[in-house]
């Protein structure tokens, strides 16, 4: 991978997982300091960075799909050491208030810390993969 791509990726990597973040604010608790912000959101960037490398040495290639599951494995790691050892980066539980469209009913439940990051990991990772696709010449 190019330098240029690389970096090209680890910015976009970080702007996305910003926004991804910041949609669940219940949840995360992102860092006041510019500092302790960049550094969270450029672990990230490295993390989605690092999932292409990953697959190329398990002999698998590089696509969509396995960008979207490699990624979503590295950085919900990534985003759970973060929680543990980061300066004012918490990953809260929080109550999900229930919803109901049409039929389908869901009610209020508990959403532990590890479940928001897998899902904010996931949604980082799959706005990130279509990036990919669509960046590709």
């Amino acid at each position: 991978m190019l330098m240029k791509e690389g970096t090209k990726l680890v910015l976009i990597g970080m702007l996305i997982q910003f926004f991804v973040l910041s949609l669940f604010k219940d949840a995360f608790h992102l860092p006041q300091s510019f500092l302790y912000l960049f550094l969270t959101l450029f672990a990230g960037g490295i993390a989605l960075l690092a999932a292409c490398p990953v697959l190329n040495f398990l002999t698998v290639k590089c696509n969509f799909i396995t960008f979207l599951l490699m990624g979503t494995l590295v950085l919900t790691g990534v985003l759970y050491l973060m929680n543990l050892v980061m300066v004012d980066f918490a990953v809260n539980e929080f109550l999900f208030s229930g919803s109901k469209i049409g039929n389908i009913q869901i009610n209020e439940f508990k959403v532990i810390p590890l479940v928001s990051i897998a899902i904010a990991s996931f949604l980082t990772s799959f706005i990130t993969s279509i990036y990919k696709e669509l960046d590709r010449k």
